[in-house]
């Protein structure tokens, strides 16, 4: 069982210095346990980093910034975009 804490998942999600380490353990879905508080933590703070790439207008696009593609669906493995 792989029980990965919200630090771990943005430090994938960012691409950091780390985010290897966490590669595998994510990616094995069928022992990987996700709990509540920390898909709520990731949320958190993914919500407040496109609320601060939004343009000074309001614009309803985020500009991407060629990080990871977050697969919310849980299906598969999500490809990295450009």
């Amino acid at each position: 069982m792989n029980v990965v804490d919200s630090s771990a998942w943005l430090e994938y999600f960012a691409d950091g210095p780390n985010a290897a380490v966490f590669a595998e353990p994510l990616g094995d879905v069928t022992r990987l346990v996700v709990p509540a508080i920390t898909v709520y933590e990731v949320f958190k703070v993914s919500a407040a980093s496109v609320a601060r790439m939004r343009p000074a207008g309001g614009g309803a696009h985020a500009a991407g910034d060629g990080r990871r593609t977050v697969c919310l669906a849980g299906h598969g493995r999500c490809e990295d975009q450009p």
